[in-house]
């Protein structure tokens, strides 16, 4: 992930500001996967998710968001989703809300947040295909934006079992898609 995409987190924020309908919507989706669960963020920028849903601990890399998220009173741990600083079987669940396609190894952050959790992994991210001018739009401002999350989920999910979510947002010709990787049963 490159600290350089992130330099600006107030722009990042504004922006939930700005569509907070479609934000409330993420929350609620989000939040339907998490429940009571003690779960973490990985890539958690500037607490909009994690911080606002409860998340034991937030998990970033980038020092200006987290200086800037320490303003509004959410607590972080520095690490990369590649190396999280947890032992096995710690945290009920490990959410990447809009981070996963940021990660360079998103195969090492998956067996990561795979090792940390007990029960289960929650992507969710635009959906490359049905949010495709939005997602563009992405990849030409954030340098290591990396929309082939989606196979890199695949992947992994040949030894888990994954459940595929979708919320599309037609206001905003936004679709989100989400993943619920559930370990199984020892």
């Amino acid at each position: 992930m490159s600290e350089d995409d992130f330099a600006e987190p107030e722009k990042y924020d504004s922006w939930y500001e700005k569509y907070r309908d479609v934000y409330q919507k993420e929350l609620a989706f989000l939040q339907k996967f998490l429940k009571k669960d003690k779960f973490i963020e990985v890539g958690a920028g500037t607490g909009r998710f994690g911080g606002e849903l409860g998340a034991f601990a937030l998990i970033e890399v980038s020092e200006k968001m987290i200086k800037y998220a320490l303003k509004k009173g959410y607590e972080y741990v520095r690490a990369d989703g590649q190396n999280l600083p947890l032992r096995k079987d710690s945290v009920d669940s490990v959410l990447f809300a809009f981070s996963l396609p940021f990660i360079k190894d998103q195969q090492m952050a998956l067996k990561e947040a795979f090792y940390v959790a007990k029960k289960k992994i929650i992507i969710v991210d635009l959906d490359p295909e049905l949010s495709k001018s939005y997602v563009d739009s992405l990849r030409s401002i954030y340098k290591s934006y990396d929309p082939s999350f989606i196979e890199n989920v695949k992947r992994f999910d040949k030894i888990t079992k994954t459940s595929r979510l979708v919320l599309k947002i037609d206001s905003e010709k936004v679709t989100l898609i989400g993943f619920v990787i559930y370990k199984r049963d020892k």
